[in-house]
């Protein structure tokens, strides 16, 4: 009998469980960030006693001139969940060379030869690779941290000296 009535709780509890609502609040550097949940606009940072279901749920953080932020989560019954994001912000970068015959490629993933280029970059440390022939002839860390103006020129080796 004892069995039968905590199968009996559980039953009647298991629909409360699985659809609890939990105590949201989302702050975000910079504040009036669009704050998007599962595809659905929420309103703009900060947001504070929200609801939200238990489950995987997905976060779209985006504001122009600050890289988007896509964030993934899960949660759990019965707990209250407080997001902090903190946005990167975009700078524009003015790349110039006046070198000849040679390929640059930014993170692994842009590439270009062109002399004069203009990129919108992520602020951070990007990771630049520069070809020649196909072949890696130079590779550094440029830092990125306002709007910048680069001039690269090809490094010479000792054995050309």
């Amino acid at each position: 009998m004892i069995q039968n009535y905590k199968s009996l709780v559980f039953i009647l509890l298991l629909p409360v469980y699985l659809n609890g609502q939990v105590k949201l609040s989302v702050n975000t550097i910079p504040k009036k960030v669009k704050v998007l949940l599962d595809g659905i606009l929420m309103g703009e940072s900060p947001i504070k006693n929200e609801r939200i279901s238990p489950g995987v749920h997905k976060f779209e953080i985006n504001k122009k001139g600050y890289a988007p932020l896509v964030y993934d989560i899960i949660v759990n019954p019965s707990q209250a969940v407080h997001l902090d994001f903190f946005l990167n912000p975009i700078y524009q970068i003015k790349f110039k060379t006046e070198e000849v015959g040679l390929v640059f490629e930014l993170n692994g993933t842009q590439q270009w030869d062109n002399k004069f280029i203009r990129l919108n970059i992520e602020a951070g440390d990007h990771l630049l690779r520069v070809f020649k022939l196909g072949e890696i002839v130079d590779e550094q860390t440029i830092h990125v941290d306002e709007p910048k103006k680069f001039n690269y020129y090809l490094k010479k080796s000792l054995s050309e000296d």
